[in-house]
């Protein structure tokens, strides 16, 4: 007898209230129970030619049906056991990845992108089966061993303890390799830590999956500012290799006025806040002013962190986007808890300029209408200025969460080649033009999602392995 196909109905993720999210900086998606992780899994089709459909939409091709036939089978060690083999941060993808433009935007339940027509149903819930998975086994205590390759005697160094920083290390780890990760912060993890709110992704989830690389036999330095407190010349001499994955932390607007006193980089404001909540400042007060009202510019996961972040510091907030909520690269369900939460959104609008007062202060954003055109080279419809509709948005504060740029502090002087963009220039194995020099992640391509950082360290980890392994044959 064929199996019932069930299109419509997937198990929606439980959530806390509106009304007490918007208090609160703990997490408001509150995950599945096993029953409902049971029941969404066996949504799934597990089809044959999955690897063009889920598993090819997944940026590090998780073996998504494998997984969800273990949860079936009652299986949940053997689940993350399929999981970890692509991703080795299944409770982070599971919260932080946009799976509607990924896997579940090829589910065919959904989507049929073998065909490249749209379905009548509602995608298997797969972000949140994989985020199910992994907390279970943190929770549990089950300890899961991880094969670890004999030593080889060939030390690496990884600048920047982020996604695609703690991929790649990871898997040198694995492969028997020294690995050494510097860190400027104080803490590991990059964006996941400093860039993601609370709300959205738990710190002790972060620090969970640090100690299990620790166990690898991966060594963190913190506080090591390289290019200040280390040169990249000075570990090139000490390491076999080097893999350079420092983001893209730089923020830039580039509108009149965003000198004035309230305006923030996006990346500032984040830190500032997940620093105070993370006890690491005096407790005398978060130590970001925003006034009563805030303007967002953007209309990516960053825009959604600081609208979230904005709220819960109860704090007027809006966001405002030149394209629409159809082509922004958030996911869709995130602006619908922004709108829970009382966020107010302006689709089609473009700021042109941040007003102040006489005392420098933030006073209000002039903004334009837009209008869809025609595609641009990104395929999406460019937004054109609707003519005579300029207009002013009072606030007190505007952060901006466009226009991320790397920080070059690491390798300035280094003779590392840049882009014009100050993004490290790689090739398709992702080498520098440095002999025994690596990059990967927001560093190299302007700023993109966890899940695509991670999956250029673990690229990156399987060039800098065979770079090792003919080093090692040739005894240099």
């Amino acid at each position: 007898m064929a199996k019932k196909i069930r299109y419509l109905d997937r198990n929606k993720e439980p959530t806390l209230p509106p009304e007490e999210r918007v208090k609160t900086f703990r997490e408001y998606e509150l995950g599945y129970s096993v029953n409902l992780a049971l029941d969404e899994a066996q949504r799934c089709l597990f089809c044959k030619d999955a690897d063009q459909r889920c598993i090819k939409g997944c940026p590090v091709h998780v073996d998504i049906p494998g997984f969800i036939k273990k949860i079936t089978e009652g299986d949940l060690v053997g689940a993350y056991k399929v999981i970890i083999e692509s991703d080795i941060f299944p409770s982070i993808c599971g919260r932080v990845c946009p799976q509607e433009r990924q896997c579940e935007g090829s589910c065919i339940l959904y989507y049929d992108t073998v065909r490249n027509r749209k379905n009548k149903g509602l995608p298997v819930a797969i972000g949140a089966l994989e985020k199910f998975v992994g907390d279970f086994i943190r929770i549990s205590g089950i300890e899961i061993e991880i094969e670890k390759e004999p030593p080889t005697g060939m030390k690496v160094a990884v600048i920047g303890a982020g996604p695609a920083g703690l991929s790649c290390a990871y898997e040198l780890a694995k492969k028997g390799h020294e690995v050494h990760v510097y860190e400027a912060l104080p803490k590991p993890g990059g964006v996941m830590y400093y860039g993601i709110p609370n709300a959205r992704l738990d710190k002790e989830i972060i620090e969970w999956e640090i100690r299990r690389l620790e166990k690898l036999g991966i060594k963190f330095f913190y506080g090591y500012l390289v290019g200040k407190t280390i040169t990249l010349d000075e570990l090139r001499e000490k390491y076999d290799a080097v893999f350079i994955a420092v983001g893209a932390g730089r923020g830039k607007l580039g509108l009149p006025g965003d000198h004035l006193k309230g305006v923030y980089s996006a990346i500032d404001f984040l830190m500032r806040v997940n620093l105070y909540k993370a006890n690491e400042f005096p407790k005398k007060g978060v130590p970001v002013e925003l006034g009563k009202k805030t303007v967002i510019i953007g209309g990516g996961f960053t825009a959604v962190d600081c609208a979230i972040t904005a709220r819960r510091l109860g704090v007027e907030t809006h966001v405002v986007y030149r394209r629409t909520r159809e082509t922004s690269s958030a996911r869709q369900e995130e602006w619908d808890h922004l709108m829970e939460d009382g966020v107010i959104i302006h689709w089609l609008t473009q700021p042109i300029e941040i007003i102040g007062n006489e005392k420098g202060e933030v006073v209000g954003i002039k903004c334009i209408k837009m209008e869809l055109g025609e595609p641009d080279e990104s395929g999406r419809p460019r937004p054109v200025p609707v003519p005579n509709s300029e207009h002013v948005i009072e606030c007190d504060s505007v952060i901006f969460a466009i226009g991320q740029r790397a920080n070059p502090v690491a390798y300035e002087g280094s003779g590392l080649k840049t882009t014009k963009w100050g993004t490290i220039e790689v090739n398709e194995r992702y080498e520098t033009n440095l002999e025994g020099v690596f990059a990967g992640g927001d560093v190299i391509n302007g700023g993109d999602r966890v899940v695509v950082a991670l999956a250029h360290g673990k690229e990156a980890a399987k060039y800098i392995h065979e770079y090792l392994m003919s080093k090692k044959e040739a005894g240099r």
